[in-house]
């Protein structure tokens, strides 16, 4: 019994010693053979980090290669924190206060609170640089490079940061750059602790095919340009792969990925134009009188015969190299607040404003193409006053301005003299035989224009306007009855709005489109600023010198609508804009005689009426006007409580397009040369003022020998 009893008892222990050794030998061979591959990458991915480092963004340049943004180096002291964690509390807080008075000293206002903020801030990873001071001179560069020793931790790097050789010319369109958002990094794939991403996110990529990620403290386009070709002008970030140990403590750099800077985005806008038309709009504002609000307007000038814009100016401007290391919240304020004008604001498509006048070409297209103004309908006697059929009262008599009679008028001179009563008249007939032809004759023909919708132009923030009709009417007064004097739309509606009051709304880019629509005879394209991408072959070259660049991205014409015109309805509208401009009697021919064009320009005033407010004045008009000669411009003039459109407006867009005609528009200048641009006009003008008096020399003397 006790020999079978331990033998059992060995048995047991022998199987247990057995089981025990088999599951030891299957754990190990699980873990160095089927789980090797995992455990190694999981080693690798904490021995390893990467490093994101931000690309240069592309340039701007307008039309002619000239470069209207770029980049220039600033030099940023940051904080390397791997270091920075080995030392004691009071060893870095010692760094620290060093660090701030040496900051301090060469002119660069550093609180020691600002650097520990910066040092704890977990938006950045672990091994990347944290940016506390930038535009730091080069001297403190120079001290801080040479003390390394002392200022461990600290380290100096040189950065790309915009920069605008012309100033503030067309900064409404060209936008600026401010650091990324948690919202904008998550819908562009990026990752936030604590956030999902939206649905719909998606890692920018652009023209060229590159995935460009974002990490927070990375810049994009918050408007114009920069923002709506933001996957373009964005770089592709450099990756530095370093080698860190168990601590986390750097051990060395195993790769380095360097940053690819952007593409180079073309403008159709001319910066010569541009500036030309940004100078006289300002001067002209500044003359604007006893307005009740800050001074505001837009120029926007664009080729009828692709959607081009040439120019496009707003007022008020601000400074973009303001906003260039992010914007503090006073100045923010500032530019945010109306009685400054609203700077941010682009005008020419965010501002809308009842167009007046000018809206007669549509009323008039709609009297044509319906056959309301038929033979024996197209000729009135317009007495001033024109009273609504089957209507009695005061209330019922609508007039022209100043109740102007004007006699007997057809089609070509209503618009001409701008007569109110022959388009009150269009419109009474169109309200009271609405059964015959529906109640938005009016607004179906302007919307054929792109009135009451966005014009799609490759810019954010445009406005749509508002073209009212009867249906919209009962559905905003349902929605807010409180604000609303009545529900039902009536024959009086109908009278204001074919002049271009009442509830119509437009942008000075919907009318200078609009009419561009007319002048290329019905194409209605979509307006574009940008005509190409192109990446840089050597970007320290001129972008613009030929062979080097490469066209990645070439934007055509994009027709979006399209107007078929009966010829003779043509001829009417077309005769009746030119007159405004070349016929005696037209709203701008005494203005038009004082400032010569080499070809003739046709378009349309507008004064709108606005409740507690000056006049706004318009003008809208294309370019040469010369019959069987395609226009190829077409210009707007849009200025808040400045008065009569042909006084205030229409002035300004002759002026504006005469160098053009004339073939004498000024070469602006960079701000980097302007001392050369002042000396070479100066001594110009000597030479000319010279031979003035050589040639006067010359006819008393009766010529040389």
């Amino acid at each position: 019994m006790d020999t079978d009893s331990t033998n059992v008892r060995l048995s047991a222990i022998g199987i247990v010693a057995v089981s025990l050794f088999l599951a030891l030998f299957l754990r190990l061979w699980f873990l160095q053979g089927i789980d090797r591959q995992e455990f190694e990458a999981a080693s690798v991915s904490n021995r390893l980090r990467v490093i994101h480092e931000e690309a240069p963004r592309g340039r701007i340049l307008d039309r002619n290669g000239k470069v209207l943004v770029d980049n220039r180096t600033s030099i940023v002291v940051a904080l390397d924190r791997e270091p920075l964690r080995g030392m004691s509390v009071d060893e870095r807080e010692g760094l620290f206060v060093d660090l701030a008075d040496t900051l301090d000293s060469f002119g660069v206002p550093t609180k020691v609170a600002t650097i520990e903020s910066a040092f704890t801030d977990q938006r950045f990873a672990p091994q990347a640089y944290v940016p506390i001071a930038e535009e730091v001179p080069e001297d403190l560069e120079r001290y801080l490079l040479e003390r390394q020793d002392r200022f461990d931790g600290v380290v100096v790097e040189r950065t790309a940061v915009r920069v605008y050789p012309y100033g503030n010319t067309a900064v409404h369109l060209l936008g600026y750059v401010g650091e990324i958002n948690e919202q904008e990094l998550l819908e562009r794939g990026g990752t936030v602790p604590g956030a999902d991403p939206p649905e719909d996110a998606e890692l920018p990529i652009g023209a060229a095919g590159l995935e460009k990620a974002y990490q927070l403290g990375d810049s994009i386009g918050k408007s114009g340009v920069e923002r709506s070709y933001e996957p373009d002008l964005r770089g592709v970030p450099g990756r530095r792969t370093i080698e860190v140990n168990a601590q986390g403590e750097l051990v060395d750099v195993v790769a380095l990925d360097p940053a690819r800077q952007g593409e180079d985005v073309w403008l159709s806008i001319d910066v010569d134009l541009q500036a030309h038309a940004e100078r006289l709009l300002e001067e002209q504002l500044q003359q604007r009188g006893n307005a009740s609000s800050p001074p505001q307007g837009s120029v926007v000038v664009q080729d009828p015969q692709n959607g081009q814009v040439l120019a496009m100016a707003s007022y008020p401007e601000y400074p973009p190299d303001s906003v260039v290391n992010g914007i503090s919240q006073d100045y923010w304020s500032v530019l945010n607040d109306p009685a400054s004008g609203l700077p941010l604001n682009n005008w020419a498509l965010q501002g809308t404003y009842a167009p007046g006048s000018t809206f007669k070409l549509y009323t008039a297209d709609a009297g044509l193409r319906t056959g309301l103004l038929a033979f024996g309908e197209d000729v009135i006697n317009d007495t001033g006053v024109y009273t609504v059929e089957n209507c009695t009262g005061a209330s019922c008599r609508f007039r022209n301005a100043g109740s102007r009679p004007n006699g007997s008028v057809d089609l070509p001179r209503s618009l001409t003299v701008s007569s109110n009563v022959y388009y009150f008249r269009i419109a009474d007939k169109f309200w009271n035989r609405r059964g015959e032809f529906g109640e938005t004759p009016i607004q179906d023909t302007a919307a054929d224009y792109g009135l009451g919708s966005r014009t799609g132009i490759d810019l954010p923030g445009e406005s749509a306007g508002r073209l009212p009709t009867p249906q919209a009417r009962a559905e905003a007064y349902d929605a807010n009855p409180e604000l609303f004097l009545e529900r039902d739309w009536r024959a009086g509606d109908n009278l204001n709005m074919s002049v271009g009051q009442g509830d119509v709304l437009m942008t000075p880019l919907q009318l200078s489109n609009s009419y561009a629509v007319f002048a290329n005879g019905g194409t209605r394209y979509r307006p574009t600023v940008v005509t190409k991408v192109t990446r840089a072959v050597d970007p320290a070259e001129p972008p613009g010198a030929d062979g080097n660049y490469e066209v990645i991205l070439e934007r055509e014409p994009e027709a979006d609508g399209a107007i078929e015109f009966d010829p003779d309805h043509y001829r009417q509208m077309w005769e009746g804009l030119a007159g405004v401009v070349q016929s005696p009697g037209g709203t701008v021919s005494s203005v038009a005689a004082s400032i010569p064009m080499d070809w003739p320009m046709a378009g349309k005033t507008g004064t709108a009426q606005t409740a507690g407010r000056a006049d706004t004045s318009l003008f809208v008009g294309y370019g040469p006007a010369i019959p069987g000669f395609p226009a190829r411009y077409a210009i707007s003039v849009v200025i808040p409580e400045a008065g009569f459109g042909g006084e205030v407006a229409a002035p300004l867009a002759l002026r504006v397009l005469q160098p053009v005609a004339n073939g004498d528009l000024p070469e602006v200048c960079p701000m980097a040369e302007q001392a050369a641009c002042d000396e070479a006009a100066a001594r110009a003008a000597e030479l000319e003022e010279l031979g003035g008096l050589q040639a006067a020399d010359l006819l008393t003397t009766g010529g040389p020998g």
